[in-house]
């Protein structure tokens, strides 16, 4: 403001000299010499030149004087015509679609903001902000709405799984485990449990006594059965049968003996059976749709989802939370993505993709806005607008004109005195 109100002045001093010196000289008994006719002629055209001056530059932007003067006040009247030139010009050549497309080819998105995160990772306020942010995400779960919403979606799992093929691999899970040898092992470990028992034997032989007791016999047979129960007890006879039946329990623990070999066999060929079989596997469908109800599945897991919350509302408000498992996260995905070139290259042409649709459609609202923010300004606020960015450059226009006017004038005036 200073520079355009000293320019002013000096434009007015010129003005004020040119037309101090043509009054000065006008005809009296000193400007009649020929330096005083030689030098009126150099103010006459300063005046000239430094008035007219002025006048246009007026004239850009008012009526000169207040008077209406046709072609004058050339801004507002020519305001539309110079708002759509300047944006057309904006548009269309300063900041065209390919020139701002160009430009933002050269920019590396995507690196740069790699960067820029990477070196912001260990900024406080980062830390605060995305704690702030884990633990508005964990308030903001509705465990009301999404208790039934993950029931719903396990219970459509349990109905969507094969019975067949679920007894199938339960089957082949437990021939691989061993768990069939092992579940005989623990069935022989308790028949030989209770075989050793003295009670045991003593049942066993009441029980073969009877057995003989009880048999249709006549003439020697009748004789040699009564004979041989003269000569045992329910002790003898149970110890006999004690001792055969742990004689056949060590066998059938021994590994790979015949007779062990071949209980396990059966056991296994009727549990391959299994998946075939229609009324197991029908009772085995219809526990499925049981299933939630017998293990009251929304209350347990409405209790799990609360309990898993609150662990986590306690994990997230850790002071080290962020900086000990969050920040190592990030740096590595962050580094990962760095040292892959093939996803750093994607990366760029996606997001120049996305940049160049985004210029696409809105590249117009850019003579738009220029438009818009024209269009605020008032005609006297406009004007004093361009005065105020232009004003210097003008007011040494009017100066160049007074003192161009005054060289020429002593031009003309010299030519005039030779011929």
């Amino acid at each position: 403001m200073t520079m355009k109100r000293e320019a002013k002045y000096i434009a007015t001093v010129s003005l004020g000299v040119m037309g101090a010196g043509f009054l000065a000289t006008l005809p009296t008994p000193v400007s009649s010499t020929i330096w005083g006719t030689f030098l009126q002629g150099g103010f006459e055209a300063g005046v000239v030149g430094g008035l007219a001056d002025w006048f246009a530059v007026s004239a850009l932007f008012r009526h000169p004087l207040g008077i209406p003067i046709p072609h004058t006040a050339l801004l507002p009247k020519n305001r539309e015509k110079i708002t759509k030139a300047l944006v057309s010009t904006v548009e269309n050549e300063l900041l065209s679609k390919e020139t701002i497309r160009v430009r933002l080819q050269q920019i590396r998105f995507l690196e740069h903001g790699l960067e820029l995160a990477e070196s912001h990772l260990d900024n406080v306020a980062l830390h605060k902000g995305l704690s702030t942010l884990a633990k508005q995400a964990l308030n903001a779960i509705d465990l009301d709405k999404l208790t039934p919403l993950l029931a719903e979606e396990i219970h459509k799992a349990l109905q969507e799984v094969d019975t067949s093929r679920l007894v199938s691999t339960i089957v082949d899970s437990i021939v691989d485990g061993g768990y069939d040898g092992k579940t005989f092992d623990f069935v022989i470990d308790k028949v030989e449990a209770w075989a050793v028992k003295s009670d045991t034997r003593d049942q066993l032989g009441a029980m073969a006594l009877k057995a003989f007791e009880g048999l249709q016999s006549n003439g020697f047979m009748a004789f040699a059965v009564n004979a041989f129960i003269g000569m045992v007890n329910e002790e003898k006879i149970g110890g006999i049968i004690q001792n055969f039946v742990l004689s056949y329990i060590e066998q059938m623990r021994t590994k790979n003996h015949p007779r062990r070999e071949a209980v396990l066999t059966f056991i296994r060929n009727e549990l391959n059976k299994l998946e075939r079989n229609p009324q197991l596997l029908a009772e085995l469908e219809g526990l499925k749709a049981k299933l939630p109800g017998l293990f009251d599945l929304d209350e347990k897991l409405s209790g799990l989802l609360e309990r898993l919350k609150a662990k986590a509302e306690d994990f997230v408000d850790q002071p080290d939370f962020v900086p000990q498992h969050v920040v190592p996260v990030v740096r590595k995905m962050l580094i990962s993505v760095k040292e892959n070139e093939d996803m750093l290259q994607r990366g760029e042409s996606w997001i120049q993709e996305q940049i160049a649709a985004y210029l696409e459609k809105n590249h117009s609202k850019i003579g738009q806005l220029v438009k818009e923010n024209l269009d605020k300004l008032t005609n006297d606020k406009l004007t004093q607008l361009m005065e105020d960015k232009l004003g210097n450059d003008l007011q040494w226009i009017r100066v160049n004109g007074a003192i161009c006017g005054f060289i020429i004038g002593l031009g003309l005036a010299g030519l005039k005195m030779l011929f």
